[in-house]
């Protein structure tokens, strides 16, 4: 059963990515955005949320993952504060970004940027249900992937019992207070100091992630 299932959603997926290189990045997010992703994989303190088929995680430290397709290393950070405390927040348009926006799906505000930077690679941020993904990505593979980030952001599940706890007991304080995930790299992002160059090699390199479903 849970064997058909995984067939299924890989085939929804992989028809999915097939004409996002014809989309423009709002058409990709309300797309990726558009389907319900009930069925998650990984598992974490708090919250859970589906990695597509093709996506591996290398790297674990609290509420951030390091995601990889084998080409690029996507930085996943999950705000279990700012969720817990609802905030809220104006993204302005960075008018020499290459790209540069906000966007409102489910009630839920985000905001997409990505900035060139040098040899034609092309640094996406999408942030979106509080939680941000970055990624350095060859210009060809920018739709790509916005459609990975934008699958993984919506299908974030909070459980705001665990989360209170983690917050009573102080679990989260040191951690989450680091980061403000309202703020862009153009803006001081400190997200890029969790960032520890970490590229596996081969599949022997790969930390292995208990909280995966197989």
């Amino acid at each position: 059963m849970k064997k058909g299932l995984l067939i299924i959603l890989t085939l929804l997926f992989l028809s999915g990515c097939t004409d996002v290189k014809d989309k423009n990045y709002k058409e990709i997010i309300a797309s990726s955005f558009s389907e319900n992703y009930k069925y998650v994989n990984v598992y974490r303190e708090g919250y859970n949320y589906y990695l597509p088929m093709g996506l591996k995680i290398v790297n674990n430290v609290e509420s951030s993952d390091v995601i990889t397709d084998n080409n690029y290393n996507y930085y996943l950070y999950v705000d279990r504060i700012s969720y817990h405390n609802k905030l809220s927040y104006d993204y302005v348009k960075e008018n020499n970004a290459y790209y540069s926006d906000s966007f409102t799906y489910a009630e839920k505000s985000g905001y997409l940027e990505i900035n060139g930077l040098q040899n034609d690679k092309y640094l996406i941020e999408i942030m979106y249900n509080y939680a941000k993904i970055e990624v350095i990505v060859d210009k060809n593979n920018i739709n790509k992937a916005i459609s990975y980030s934008a699958i993984i952001l919506s299908s974030i599940k909070y459980n705001d019992n665990i989360i209170a706890n983690l917050i009573e007991t102080g679990a989260t304080e040191f951690k989450e207070e680091e980061y403000n995930i309202f703020s862009t790299v153009s803006n001081d992002s400190n997200v890029l100091q969790f960032r520890d160059d970490y590229t596996p090699q081969d599949d022997s390199d790969l930390i292995p992630d208990t909280d995966l479903i197989n």
